[in-house]
């Protein structure tokens, strides 16, 4: 007869997978996978501890897909199955567990650039995480509310969040993504506080301790980040340099993945402010890229740099600022308003320009509104 194994060890177990995750420790977080899946059927009933098994499983693909990310059709196929089962059992979801559930949740949502939503879950999060004892759990949480306010532009919030997550991370020697990660989040909200020479020198660092581990995803974040900081600062000589770096990692190693086009629409971005042909190719490539990726949003940010600098319709770039407002995507409504602004003020057309300027204010007002969308 087989043994019966004890919850509580398998718990441990689950809990030390856990601890591979986070420290984005593939080949051991998979062989522990393994194990407790094993495990689990050698195990006394218990709902409790097969709830947390499904809401691992769920974080641990969260983890693949950063790290090996896929397409956005594969990707989500057996999350929304995981979700839905963990769903069909959220009453009975207590403690630790309703606070993990809310937490991956809210993970999962930003991963489809539902930011609005993950702030709601996270704040759901948020009231058990006087229940979590342990620093780093506490720092992962700090850090993904950072990460989804930098996204909103509320940058305040992003900070006092992100220093609470790095102070953590320093402090242990396993962590080294995330404390990369940590330096993109506090050089972005520098950018958005248009200080770009406080930026650069923490996405080097991070672009230094990505080489060092071997992180070609991270190296290839850390151009595209120093590539933006000096979009910002409009050399956009320097910025085509580093994001076709960036987009040449991206190729090289992650050639299917939706990943990629963030460097892309920024090298098309620039090589359209150069003024260099290129950028109609870029942009093209972008297109059917984003089309095949299933990335709504994307592919509609390639239509209006295609719209605006080879058709000109202001029709067309208003309908598409307004599906983005529709996505709550404020920030990148705002990019793009700005783009055609200064676009149609340069080319001396400025009845077009004021349209695109008051879409620019009027994003800017939302955005600044934004702590009032999440409360109830």
């Amino acid at each position: 007869m087989d043994q019966v194994l004890s919850s509580s060890q398998v718990g441990v177990k689950i809990n030390e997978w856990y601890r591979m995750i986070r420290q984005f420790s593939v080949p051991d977080a998979e062989i522990l996978k393994a194990e407790v899946e094993q495990e689990i059927n050698q195990m006394e009933e218990d709902q409790d501890l097969l709830l947390y098994y499904s809401l691992m499983c769920l974080r641990h693909n969260l983890m693949l897909e950063y790290l090996e990310p896929k397409t956005m059709n594969e990707e989500r196929s057996n999350n929304s199955y995981l979700l839905e089962k963990i769903e069909g059992s959220r009453s009975e979801l207590k403690g630790l567990l309703e606070y993990y559930f809310h937490f991956f949740r809210g993970m999962y949502e930003f991963e489809k650039y539902e930011y609005l939503k993950a702030i709601t879950f996270y704040k759901q999060a948020e009231k058990k995480l006087s229940l979590v004892a342990d620093e780093i759990e506490r720092a992962e949480f700090h850090y993904k509310v950072a990460e989804v306010y930098y996204h909103m532009k509320q940058t305040h919030m992003s900070m006092h969040h992100i220093i609470q997550a790095i102070e953590s991370y320093r402090a242990h020697e396993t962590y080294t993504v995330r404390e990369i990660q940590c330096s993109f989040v506090i050089g972005l909200n520098y950018l958005d506080m248009e200080y770009p020479e406080k930026a650069i020198p923490h996405f080097e660092k991070a672009l230094e301790n990505a080489k060092k581990g071997d992180i070609y995803r991270l190296q290839g974040v850390s151009l595209y980040n120093i590539g933006l900081s000096f979009f910002v600062s409009d050399d956009f000589e320097k910025a085509s340099k580093y994001f076709a770096q960036s987009l040449a990692i991206y190729e090289e190693k992650y050639e299917n993945s939706n990943r990629l086009l963030d460097p892309l629409i920024m090298l098309t971005k620039t090589k359209f402010k150069l003024k260099d042909n290129e950028a109609t190719s870029l942009c093209e490539r972008g297109l059917m890229l984003s089309r095949k990726l299933n990335d709504e949003i994307l592919y509609s940010e390639f239509r209006f740099l295609k719209t605006l600098y080879t058709q000109d319709s202001i029709t067309e770039l208003e309908n598409i600022l307004k599906y983005l407002e529709e996505k709550m995507m404020l920030p990148d409504m705002e990019d793009l308003a700005t783009d055609a602004a200064k676009y149609y003020k340069e080319n001396e057309d400025h009845k077009a320009a004021g349209v695109f300027y008051e879409k620019v204010l009027y994003a800017q007002k939302q955005i600044q509104r934004g702590d009032c969308l999440y409360e109830y």
